[in-house]
Order: structure tokens, then sequence, then C-alpha cells
């Protein structure tokens, strides 16, 4: 089985999403709501997480579809994996066992709140995220701890190669011992690049989902840096999606549900990992993939096939609504809004890329 981080599908390295939360939290029924709305799980391990990979809903995917009738449409794609150890009394024995084995590799943490009633019991959707991100950060103070302890005895012996990493570490346990998360802390790029290795989970990006009641209208609190907060329904979200697709916008408006629960997390996901969508269309296939904001045309070029990157010459570029108004690629080029980008071109969210390159 392969697990978070470095996962692959359909041929593409995918980002991966750890759902964490407290017992009664809702965690399972968001994952399986995840699920159920556009994904597919392809693999468990002795029980301790659930992993699934979900088909990232796009409007624009779906028009340019319409407009070219192509013989397959292909959505990009995110991984999440529900792990089974939040609030486990392992996840702070840290040194003995790693009980955040199976989101360690994740590209960025979800964390679910109960913020509903439950049995009479008054929900305190603050006390648990503390509660989370406590042992998010006793976890990560172990391994500094105990990667500090064997470089002071390097040390010791005068090896000093290690004295850079002992003092980042040295100001990272100093945080962590303060309770405060990783996520804020700067950095410079050669920390970065030390610290990377250590997959800190307080460092990760973090998605805080306030699972709500239909009687709860609450605006979840912020965060802090390098984290995002939303509110969602998840109860309903299951019962929506039991429903007719034609039936689901009129139940939606009838519960003041503005947008549905799938978009609202993924797009959180993508926002929250600075990830873009471009899309590459024709007859055979219409396709989204995913870059990082500020990534360059020759990454998206090897984000398609390496040879492309390798010979790569021009990327012939246009925003998708613009070559949907043009009506075809032709007719964009005659109106002089295709344009031809170098190696080094910024690629924007929505564009449609052309790779000509050296066969």
């Amino acid at each position: 089985m392969r697990l978070a981080g470095a996962s692959v599908f359909g041929g593409r390295l995918v980002k991966s999403v750890g759902i964490l939360g407290l017992p009664r939290s809702g965690k399972t029924t968001l994952f399986e709501i995840l699920m159920q709305g556009a994904g597919s799980a392809h693999g468990s391990a002795a029980a301790r997480e659930a992993i699934g990979v979900v088909r990232v809903p796009d409007a624009r995917v779906d028009r340019l579809s319409t407009h070219y009738q192509p013989k397959k449409t292909t959505h990009a794609v995110i991984q999440f994996v529900e792990s089974a150890a939040a609030g486990d009394k392992g996840a702070r024995a840290g040194k003995k066992t790693d009980a955040f084995a199976s989101v360690r590799n994740c590209d960025a943490l979800l964390i679910v709140l109960r913020a509903f009633e439950e049995s009479g019991e008054t929900a305190d959707p603050e006390r648990d995220r503390k509660t989370l991100e406590a042992d998010l950060i006793l976890n990560d103070m172990a391994i500094v701890e105990s990667r500090i302890e064997k470089l002071e005895k390097e040390l010791r012996i005068g090896k000093k190669e290690g004295e850079r990493e002992h003092e980042l570490l040295r100001r990272c346990h100093e945080r962590l011992e303060s309770g405060e998360p990783m996520r804020a802390l700067v950095l410079d790029a050669e920390d970065l690049k030390i610290l990377r290795g250590f997959q800190l989970l307080s460092r990760k990006p973090l998605l805080v989902v306030y699972n709500q009641d239909e009687h709860t209208r609450d605006e979840p609190s912020d965060p802090g840096p390098g984290a995002m907060a939303v509110a969602l329904r998840a109860h309903l979200e299951r019962e929506i999606l039991n429903l007719k697709a034609e039936e689901r916008p009129a139940f939606r408006a009838e519960m003041g549900i503005e947008q549905d629960g799938l978009s609202l997390v993924i797009r959180a996901c993508y926002q929250l990992l600075g990830l873009i969508s471009f899309f590459t269309v024709g007859p055979d296939e219409v396709r989204a993939w995913t870059l990082r904001e500020g990534q360059t045309a020759v990454e998206a070029a090897g984000e398609i096939h390496t040879d492309l990157a390798r010979g790569f010459i021009r990327a012939e570029t246009i925003a998708w609504d613009r070559l949907l108004e043009a009506g075809s690629e032709a007719k964009a080029r005659e109106k002089g809004w295709r344009r031809l980008e170098g190696k080094e071109y910024v690629v924007k969210d929505g564009e449609c890329i052309e790779i000509r390159f050296n066969r």
C-alpha cells in the first residue's frame, strides 16, 4: 500500500491532505462525503487510516468539455487520508510510536471540529482545536528533541557539520515548548531545506473545518498564520449527496447552503497549498493539470510529460474563457488572443496551454 505524500494517481504526482479529528467530530463523515461526491477509496492499513483520491470539481473543465466534446475528460485530483490517530494516547508517545505516521508525509492537514451539540453535550470547538494542536506540537517536540540529542553528541566529539542544524532545531524547540505551532516561524531557504526531511506536523498548512448542524450559523475563528477555517454541515451534505443531482440545488437553497461542501473543502485545500490549474484541450481529451502558484511554462510542460520539458520551445497560452469566447484555437489566433511565451513565463490559473517542443 502507498501512503500519502509521494502518491501517484493516473501517472501524476498528486497533493495529499491528512484528515484528523477527535472522536465524534465527524471526520469519518467528511471523508465519506468526499468519496461519495467525487472520490474513490484505494487503500487502508491496519484500520489506522482510510485513503481516497477525489476529483477536483471545476466548472471550467466542464464548460471546456461541453465545447470540445472530447473522447475523455480528466479533472485534477487530490488525495485525502483519514487518520485514526488524533486523540489517541499514542499520539503523545512520540519516541515510542508515531501515531501520526499515516499523515506525516501529507502536504497539508485538515482538522475536523465538532461544532454541534450531541446527546446534551455542548460543543467546544476551540478547546478541541487546542487539544489537537497540542498533540501535533508534542509529537514534533519528540522528533526535534531526539535529533538535538544526537547532534549534541556529535558536536561534543568535534563534528561541526551539524552546527547550523543544531541552532535551527533549538529555535524550533523553543517555539514548540511555548505551545506555538511551527507554521508561523519565518525561515530562509536553507533552513526550510534542513527541516523538510523531518516533516514536522505543526509546520504543515492547516485547514480547520467546523462541523456544524442545521441550527448553527457561527463564523469560524481565525486559526492564525499558515491556516484557514471553513464551516461545513457534514451530516446535511451526506443527505444531499443521497438525493438525485437535479434535486440538490433546491434542497441547498431551502437549507441556506450557498455552496456544496465538497467544493468548499477542496477549494480551501487548493488555496491553502497555493495550487492552480491549467488545461490542455482538444477532441481527444480535455484535461486539468495542477501546478503551484508561481511555477513556469517549462514546469507546466514537465507536468504533462518530461519530454515536453526537455524539448521545450514555446508555450502557446490563452485564458479558458477567452478561448470559449473565440470559439476555436484558429479564431483565437486570428484575434491575437493566443500568446507565445518562453520557459520563464509564470503560468496563470485557468490558462489553456499548448506546448511547442523539439521531438
